[in-house]
């Protein structure tokens, strides 16, 4: 098609065996009022022909056309259409198209065809536009899913955070009773080790006071029985009177009998707190019978025979005052 006759406002292409046209006829016929189309072999139209707004006068008679473009309804200025024998034309249907036999019939054809083709289209817009609004509420739904999914994932990951935290917390409120409960079985054994040295003090001076007890007991009774000693041998040599050798006698033995009791009670006493002390004072008690013994035989044996015995008994009391 040259471009020279798209100076004109008629065109007419009937019987030239077309059986499509260019894309760009359209745009250049744009200022078509009247085109012919009729005796080709057309199978359909540019989808664009309804941009061809100054077209009054379309003749489309025996082609193939099995559709029209739904643009047509755009053509508003269209007033007369024939589309009779095209045998395979489904759209619009053959009710709406009519017969075409004459120019009122190919003017009510062109009416019928833009009006069915305007609803038509209204009917495409619509179910676009709801399958639009479907597509948009879909769109929008999966959006709302997502922020509820994001909202469970942050919520699930706070919960993590808070355990987290409860654990770590009680972890270390664990570690902290653990190191408290260490802390008081330190210091309770340290309470127990002092209390323990206390005690052990305690009977170390418990002991030492009785060994100082005994030490001093066991010399006082020394002492006493050497005086009883002398005194008997003063006594055997010079007083002569039995009743005052026997007021000595029974002197010597209320002695021995006094300290007895108490040598004897310092001994359970040490029996329980201090066992080697308590042997100690076991001896002092043997020496001290002892001593009796020999002041009772000054008394009555004589100076001679006693003072045989004061001597052995010095050696012996030598060797018990080392043992206290």
């Amino acid at each position: 098609i040259n471009a020279e006759y798209g100076r004109g406002k008629k065109l007419d292409l009937s019987k030239n065996q077309i059986t499509m046209l260019p894309n760009n006829f359209v745009p250049l016929m744009a200022h078509l009022v009247k085109l012919d189309l009729s005796g080709n072999g057309l199978t359909e139209l540019p989808a664009n022909i309804g941009s061809l707004t100054l077209l009054i006068h379309l003749d489309l008679f025996n082609n193939g056309l099995s559709a029209l473009p739904i643009s047509v309804f755009e053509l508003k200025k269209l007033a007369w259409l024939d589309l009779k024998e095209n045998p395979e034309l489904q759209f619009p249907p053959p009710d709406v198209v009519g017969l075409c036999r004459n120019d009122t019939e190919c003017k009510n054809c062109a009416t019928s065809v833009k009006e069915y083709l305007r609803k038509v289209n209204s009917e495409q817009e619509s179910k676009k536009q709801k399958e639009l609004e479907a597509k948009r509420a879909k769109k929008e739904a999966l959006k709302r899913e997502l922020r509820r999914l994001e909202e469970l994932e942050n919520m699930e990951r706070r919960k993590i955070k808070q355990e987290e935290k409860a654990a770590e917390k009680a972890r270390r409120r664990a570690e902290y009773e653990a190191a408290a409960a260490n802390s008081d079985v330190k210091k309770s054994k340290e309470d127990k080790g002092h209390k323990t040295g206390i005690n052990n003090s305690k009977i170390v001076t418990s002991q030492k006071d009785s060994l100082s007890s005994s030490s001093i007991l066991s010399k006082l009774s020394l002492l006493v029985v050497m005086v009883a000693v002398l005194c008997g041998i003063v006594f055997r040599e010079h007083v002569p009177c039995c009743a005052i050798k026997g007021a000595v006698l029974d002197g010597t033995i209320l002695v021995a009998d006094t300290l007895n009791p108490v040598l004897t009670s310092l001994n359970s006493q040490l029996l329980n707190t201090a066992p080697g002390l308590q042997k100690s004072l076991v001896s002092a008690l043997d020496l001290v019978t002892e001593l009796m013994g020999v002041c009772q035989d000054t008394l009555v044996l004589g100076y001679e025979l006693a003072l045989q015995e004061f001597t052995a008994l010095s050696t012996y009391l030598q060797r018990g005052t080392g043992t206290l």
